[in-house]
């Protein structure tokens, strides 16, 4: 793997462990968005709702928490596709947006255009393609998204990965992926409301593809709400998203040499959003499949659980 700079941010951490149950949800055709479906899972007070490509395996997790402890919900959506050029465009046919997507998933337009804007293209400064400007825009490849309600509604959020394909050398193909994940409470209760503790997104790829480069490399400190921009690089272009991050901390999630991720741990302040952010360059040299996987968790908790 190509090692990559490190993330300049500052403050202090809190690290907090989860654990989750099993629970396997059913997808459905997604009203309105072509060429993708809907999963849903109900389990003790928790609603998971995703939007993938069509036959996309999807699995959802539950542990509810007991009086003072922490809950954790995790959520896997997994998409193989075949390594051609047609199949290639088949997001850009089908009229999809990362926007349009989060909205079937019922997050308000404004809310999707204002938080997940930056995952709808990428612009390339020294585009591959030929063009007859100094860039290029590139639309999806393809994108994963999810919402998640727990607590009884209390706590919300939603997340996307989305994929752009910059280079194809017959099955030689060079990708870079967006990751972002933002979540909060709505509980104003006086005793012991509901907070979120952990939120994080991560992407895996099949066997036989590599990661290139990822951000975030490793884990820095929040001491309050930043904006923050997270950025991989590749031979054929840079990828890059911006996103809220708030204390304690935002790091690498579990990365090995085809999976990477962001973790954002900490304890909700309020009811401020918190989230979590990543990005990837992704090598699939011939021989390896278009195969990724996005995973999601989110933890959460009293006020004064341990």
């Amino acid at each position: 793997m190509h090692r990559r700079r490190p993330l300049l941010i500052s403050g202090c951490f809190i690290a907090l462990l989860t654990s989750s149950l099993g629970h396997v949800g059913a997808a459905h055709p997604a009203p309105g968005v072509a060429g993708a479906e809907i999963g849903f899972v109900f389990s003790g007070g928790a609603e998971v709702r995703t939007l993938a490509r069509d036959g996309s395996a999807v699995t959802a997790r539950h542990a509810a928490p007991a009086r003072w402890q922490r809950g954790n919900v995790t959520v896997s959506v997994k998409t193989t596709r075949p390594k051609t050029g047609f199949d290639a465009s088949a997001y850009h046919r089908a009229g999809r947006s990362v926007v349009g997507d989060l909205v079937a998933l019922g997050m308000s337009p404004a809310q999707a255009r204002r938080q997940f804007g930056d995952m709808e293209t990428l612009t390339l400064s020294q585009p591959q393609i030929t063009t007859s400007g100094g860039t290029s825009t590139v639309t999806p490849y393809d994108t994963q998204c999810a919402a998640i309600s727990v607590a009884d509604g209390k706590i919300t959020g939603y997340g996307c990965a989305t994929f752009f394909l910059l280079r194809q050398d017959g099955t030689d193909w060079w990708l870079t992926s967006k990751m972002k994940v933002s979540a909060h409470s709505s509980d104003e209760s006086w005793f012991s409301p509901k907070r979120l503790t952990q939120l994080g997104w991560r992407v895996t790829w099949g066997s036989g593809n590599t990661l290139y480069d990822w951000d975030p490399y490793s884990t820095r400190m929040v001491g309050e709400c930043v904006t923050l921009t997270v950025k991989s690089s590749s031979p054929f272009g840079d990828v890059s998203v911006q996103g809220n991050i708030c204390p304690e901390s935002l790091g690498p999630w579990s990365v090995t040499t085809a999976r990477s991720g962001g973790i954002w741990n900490g304890m909700e302040r309020g009811t401020d959003y918190e989230g979590a952010l990543a990005t990837q360059a992704v090598h699939s040299p011939p021989g390896a499949p278009v195969s990724y996987q996005s995973a999601w968790t989110l933890s959460y908790c009293d006020l004064w659980c341990n």
